[in-house]
């Protein structure tokens, strides 16, 4: 399967007092969990692409490059807001550039977006773009050494495959709300979601037969975990919140966890 994990980050600019440490820890911890057997073991060096402060060329380029992958995450962490004008979610790429998270959408096929930024509302819209590191995760799950690598990723592939095409798109906060962080954790939504997954991973692990069967988890599911922690830590000041297909019951959304 030609499958691919696409990171864009803009912590903003050293110094400032906007500078949000904690994005290049969600790149790293993302890195992290993906690489892992039960986040469907991807390869860091040909699966998974980090791009920092990014000009829109790149990403347009990236994005028009995954039309040839049948699955694709697209991870955003960084500043940006909610454009009332495009009713949508507009990410600063770089000091001075910016796009639309509309055009992450493209060529979709099956693809999960994480928007893990403020959506603070405005009107400020130029449509053409332009305007005026240690991982903090570590692997410590008490089961990971009953889990086969290679079929992880067979069977986190396979559950893909048996997915109909479908578009999930997760925003770390609701229209109107900032997106809260930790210099050394990262984003609540992110850091709140991937810790969920591993909870969750070493909750299911002792209780599967690996020899028999496998273990799935969509990544609605977690979404939806993962919002009490980050109203606790917030003060239910941020919400996340979900784009997705309305699926029949009998329809998968797309796995975010995989035991085997």
């Amino acid at each position: 399967m030609k499958r691919k994990i696409l990171i864009i980050t803009n912590p903003g600019e050293k110094g400032d007092e906007h500078y949000c440490k904690g994005v290049y820890v969600d790149a790293e911890n993302y890195k992290s969990y993906f690489a892992t057997p039960y986040g469907g073991y991807w390869s860091e060096e040909s699966e998974i692409l980090h791009l920092d402060k990014p000009t829109k060329l790149r990403v347009d380029q990236q994005i028009s490059d995954l039309s040839i992958c049948e699955f694709s995450i697209i991870i955003f962490c960084g500043h940006g807001f909610y454009s009332s004008s495009s009713d949508s979610n507009i990410l600063q790429l770089n000091l001075n550039e910016r796009i639309d998270s509309i055009d992450l959408r493209k060529n979709s096929n099956k693809r999960i977006i994480i928007l893990d930024n403020c959506r603070e509302v405005s009107r400020d819209y130029i449509t053409d773009g332009v305007i005026l590191k240690a991982r903090a995760f570590s692997e410590s799950l008490s089961g990971m050494n009953k889990l086969h690598p290679e079929s992880c990723k067979k069977y986190y592939n396979q559950t893909i495959e048996s997915c109909k095409n479908q578009l999930i798109v997760s925003y770390g906060c609701d229209i109107g709300e900032f997106a809260n962080e930790s210099s050394t954790k990262g984003g609540y939504y992110s850091s709140s979601l991937l810790k969920v997954s591993r909870k969750l991973v070493d909750d299911t692990i002792d209780s599967v037969d690996l020899k028999k069967e496998y273990f799935t988890a969509s990544f609605p599911k977690l979404h939806q975990a993962s919002i009490p922690l980050v109203e606790k830590l917030s003060d239910n000041e941020q919400n996340p919140q979900i784009d997705k297909p309305r699926l029949s019951k009998s329809d998968k959304y797309l796995p975010f966890i995989i035991i085997t």
